[in-house]
Protein backbone atom coordinates (compact mmCIF):
# COMPACT_ATOMS: atom_id res chain seq x y z
CA UNK A 1 0.00 0.00 0.00
CA UNK A 2 1.55 3.51 -0.94
CA UNK A 3 0.97 6.24 1.29
CA UNK A 4 1.14 10.13 0.43
CA UNK A 5 1.61 12.56 2.65
CA UNK A 6 -0.69 16.05 2.20
CA UNK A 7 1.34 19.16 3.44
CA UNK A 8 0.04 22.42 3.56
CA UNK A 9 3.42 24.26 4.54
CA UNK A 10 1.75 27.94 6.23
CA UNK A 11 1.50 29.03 9.63
CA UNK A 12 -1.47 31.09 9.32
CA UNK A 13 -4.59 29.72 9.14
CA UNK A 14 -6.58 28.56 6.29
CA UNK A 15 -9.67 29.95 3.99
CA UNK A 16 -12.45 27.94 3.13
CA UNK A 17 -11.53 27.27 -0.60
CA UNK A 18 -8.14 25.98 -0.19
CA UNK A 19 -9.54 23.58 3.30
CA UNK A 20 -12.26 22.28 0.72
CA UNK A 21 -9.69 21.37 -1.82
CA UNK A 22 -7.89 19.05 0.83
CA UNK A 23 -11.28 18.33 1.80
CA UNK A 24 -12.09 17.21 -1.76
CA UNK A 25 -9.06 15.91 -2.87
CA UNK A 26 -8.30 12.41 -4.66
CA UNK A 27 -5.78 9.80 -4.40
CA UNK A 28 -5.12 6.74 -6.34
CA UNK A 29 -7.00 3.75 -5.91
CA UNK A 30 -6.06 1.68 -2.88
CA UNK A 31 -3.15 4.42 -1.32
CA UNK A 32 -3.65 5.98 2.04
CA UNK A 33 -2.69 9.11 2.70
CA UNK A 34 -1.55 11.33 6.30
CA UNK A 35 -2.29 15.45 6.03
CA UNK A 36 0.40 17.05 8.16
CA UNK A 37 0.66 21.73 8.21
CA UNK A 38 3.51 23.51 9.66
CA UNK A 39 1.75 26.00 11.89
CA UNK A 40 0.41 27.81 13.44
CA UNK A 41 2.23 27.97 15.83
CA UNK A 42 5.27 26.29 14.17
CA UNK A 43 8.07 28.65 13.27
CA UNK A 44 8.40 28.77 9.36
CA UNK A 45 11.37 26.34 8.98
CA UNK A 46 9.50 23.29 10.85
CA UNK A 47 9.37 23.15 7.06
CA UNK A 48 12.83 20.83 7.77
CA UNK A 49 11.11 19.35 10.44
CA UNK A 50 8.30 17.65 8.21
CA UNK A 51 10.84 16.32 5.81
CA UNK A 52 12.87 14.85 8.29
CA UNK A 53 9.42 13.31 9.73
CA UNK A 54 8.40 12.55 6.16
CA UNK A 55 11.53 10.48 5.54
CA UNK A 56 11.16 8.68 9.07
CA UNK A 57 7.70 7.60 7.74
CA UNK A 58 6.55 4.58 5.40
CA UNK A 59 5.05 7.53 3.07
CA UNK A 60 6.21 7.20 -0.56
CA UNK A 61 5.35 11.04 -1.77
CA UNK A 62 5.48 14.06 -0.23
CA UNK A 63 2.70 16.43 -1.84
CA UNK A 64 2.87 19.91 -0.73
CA UNK A 65 -0.19 22.84 -1.40
CA UNK A 66 0.01 26.19 0.11
CA UNK A 67 -2.58 27.38 1.91
CA UNK A 68 -3.81 30.06 -0.21
CA UNK A 69 -4.17 27.61 -3.09
CA UNK A 70 -7.18 26.01 -4.61
CA UNK A 71 -6.73 22.73 -7.11
CA UNK A 72 -8.87 20.31 -8.56
CA UNK A 73 -9.88 17.14 -6.41
CA UNK A 74 -7.95 15.13 -9.64
CA UNK A 75 -4.70 17.23 -9.16
CA UNK A 76 -2.04 14.96 -7.47
CA UNK A 77 -3.73 11.84 -9.57
CA UNK A 78 -2.54 14.38 -12.80
CA UNK A 79 0.83 15.04 -11.24
CA UNK A 80 1.13 10.78 -10.71
CA UNK A 81 0.33 10.43 -14.29
CA UNK A 82 3.62 11.94 -15.63
CA UNK A 83 5.46 9.07 -14.02
CA UNK A 84 8.48 11.47 -12.67
CA UNK A 85 9.30 12.13 -9.40
CA UNK A 86 9.47 15.95 -8.71
CA UNK A 87 6.84 17.76 -10.43
CA UNK A 88 4.61 20.61 -9.86
CA UNK A 89 1.12 22.45 -11.46
CA UNK A 90 1.06 26.20 -12.62
CA UNK A 91 0.32 28.94 -10.58
CA UNK A 92 0.84 32.56 -11.32
CA UNK A 93 1.15 35.51 -9.00
CA UNK A 94 -1.73 36.46 -6.78
CA UNK A 95 -1.28 40.21 -7.37
CA UNK A 96 -0.26 42.22 -10.99
CA UNK A 97 1.43 41.73 -12.82
CA UNK A 98 -0.17 37.58 -13.24
CA UNK A 99 2.73 36.24 -14.40
CA UNK A 100 3.41 32.35 -14.34
CA UNK A 101 5.91 30.79 -11.80
CA UNK A 102 8.21 29.62 -13.90
CA UNK A 103 11.48 30.60 -13.86
CA UNK A 104 14.26 30.34 -16.20
CA UNK A 105 18.07 30.62 -15.51
CA UNK A 106 20.02 33.04 -17.50
CA UNK A 107 22.83 31.01 -19.09
CA UNK A 108 26.48 31.47 -16.97
CA UNK A 109 24.95 33.73 -14.55
CA UNK A 110 22.57 33.45 -11.27
CA UNK A 111 19.74 35.56 -11.94
CA UNK A 112 16.21 34.21 -13.36
CA UNK A 113 13.30 35.39 -15.12
CA UNK A 114 9.82 34.37 -15.49
CA UNK A 115 9.04 32.23 -18.52
CA UNK A 116 6.03 34.18 -19.66
CA UNK A 117 6.59 34.38 -23.91
CA UNK A 118 6.35 30.62 -23.98
CA UNK A 119 4.10 30.10 -21.57
CA UNK A 120 1.60 32.45 -23.25
CA UNK A 121 2.00 30.92 -26.46
CA UNK A 122 1.17 27.36 -25.48
CA UNK A 123 -1.45 28.38 -23.81
CA UNK A 124 -3.03 30.31 -27.44
CA UNK A 125 -2.20 27.22 -28.90
CA UNK A 126 -4.52 25.22 -26.27
CA UNK A 127 -6.68 27.82 -26.19
CA UNK A 128 -9.99 25.86 -26.32
CA UNK A 129 -9.18 24.37 -22.91
CA UNK A 130 -9.01 27.47 -20.60
CA UNK A 131 -11.26 28.03 -17.95
CA UNK A 132 -11.69 30.75 -15.10
CA UNK A 133 -10.21 29.64 -12.00
CA UNK A 134 -8.56 25.85 -10.95
CA UNK A 135 -8.74 23.47 -13.95
CA UNK A 136 -7.55 20.37 -15.33
CA UNK A 137 -7.05 20.33 -19.19
CA UNK A 138 -9.07 17.36 -20.27
CA UNK A 139 -7.55 15.08 -22.33
CA UNK A 140 -4.32 15.37 -20.80
CA UNK A 141 -2.35 17.25 -23.54
CA UNK A 142 0.92 15.31 -24.58
CA UNK A 143 2.90 18.30 -24.23
CA UNK A 144 1.68 20.28 -21.18
CA UNK A 145 4.76 18.95 -19.09
CA UNK A 146 8.07 20.80 -19.28
CA UNK A 147 11.10 20.93 -17.31
CA UNK A 148 11.53 24.16 -15.32
CA UNK A 149 14.36 25.94 -13.07
CA UNK A 150 12.59 26.36 -10.48
CA UNK A 151 8.83 27.49 -9.71
CA UNK A 152 7.00 27.72 -6.04
CA UNK A 153 6.09 24.52 -4.10
CA UNK A 154 2.47 26.08 -3.99
CA UNK A 155 1.62 22.61 -5.57
CA UNK A 156 4.37 20.41 -6.16
CA UNK A 157 4.57 16.71 -5.71
CA UNK A 158 8.41 15.00 -4.77
CA UNK A 159 8.73 11.78 -4.37
CA UNK A 160 11.00 10.16 -1.10
CA UNK A 161 14.17 9.95 -3.48
CA UNK A 162 14.43 13.48 -4.23
CA UNK A 163 14.66 14.68 -0.63
CA UNK A 164 17.24 11.79 0.19
CA UNK A 165 19.34 12.32 -2.77
CA UNK A 166 19.49 16.19 -1.42
CA UNK A 167 20.80 15.45 2.15
CA UNK A 168 24.48 15.08 1.12
CA UNK A 169 24.28 18.18 -0.24
CA UNK A 170 22.47 20.43 2.48
CA UNK A 171 21.77 17.92 5.11
CA UNK A 172 18.24 18.33 7.08
CA UNK A 173 17.91 22.12 5.43
CA UNK A 174 16.13 21.46 2.26
CA UNK A 175 14.59 24.43 3.08
CA UNK A 176 16.65 27.84 4.13
CA UNK A 177 14.89 31.37 3.14
CA UNK A 178 17.17 33.28 1.04
CA UNK A 179 17.92 37.03 1.21
CA UNK A 180 16.19 39.51 -0.96
CA UNK A 181 19.21 39.44 -3.36
CA UNK A 182 18.80 36.15 -4.36
CA UNK A 183 15.33 35.92 -4.53
CA UNK A 184 13.52 36.34 -1.09
CA UNK A 185 12.51 32.85 -0.60
CA UNK A 186 13.48 29.47 -0.02
CA UNK A 187 12.06 27.77 -3.47
CA UNK A 188 14.74 28.24 -5.53
CA UNK A 189 17.41 27.28 -3.36
CA UNK A 190 15.43 23.61 -2.97
CA UNK A 191 14.96 23.64 -6.63
CA UNK A 192 18.54 24.14 -7.44
CA UNK A 193 19.72 21.63 -5.05
CA UNK A 194 17.32 18.81 -6.37
CA UNK A 195 18.84 19.42 -9.93
CA UNK A 196 22.40 18.93 -8.53
CA UNK A 197 21.03 15.80 -6.91
CA UNK A 198 20.28 14.26 -9.78
CA UNK A 199 16.62 15.24 -10.20
CA UNK A 200 14.75 18.02 -12.84
CA UNK A 201 12.11 19.55 -11.83
CA UNK A 202 9.10 19.53 -14.33
CA UNK A 203 5.81 21.52 -14.52
CA UNK A 204 2.42 20.66 -16.26
CA UNK A 205 1.19 23.10 -17.68
CA UNK A 206 -2.33 21.63 -17.92
CA UNK A 207 -2.87 21.44 -14.48
CA UNK A 208 -3.76 25.11 -13.01
CA UNK A 209 -4.15 26.08 -9.60
CA UNK A 210 -5.77 29.15 -8.02
CA UNK A 211 -3.39 31.28 -5.82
Amino acid sequence: MTNVTHWVPAHESPRWPPTLSWINMNIPEGWTKTFVRSGPNNPRFAWNEVCVNFLKSDSEWLFSTHSDVVFEPDTLNRLLSWNVPFASGLIFMRASPVVPHIWQKYEDTAQYAHRIKDTREWFFAHKEYIKFGAFLMEPRPDDAIIPIDFTSTSCTLIHRSVLEAMIPLCGDQWFVMDDDLKGGGEDRRFFELAKEAGFQPYLDRSCVVGH
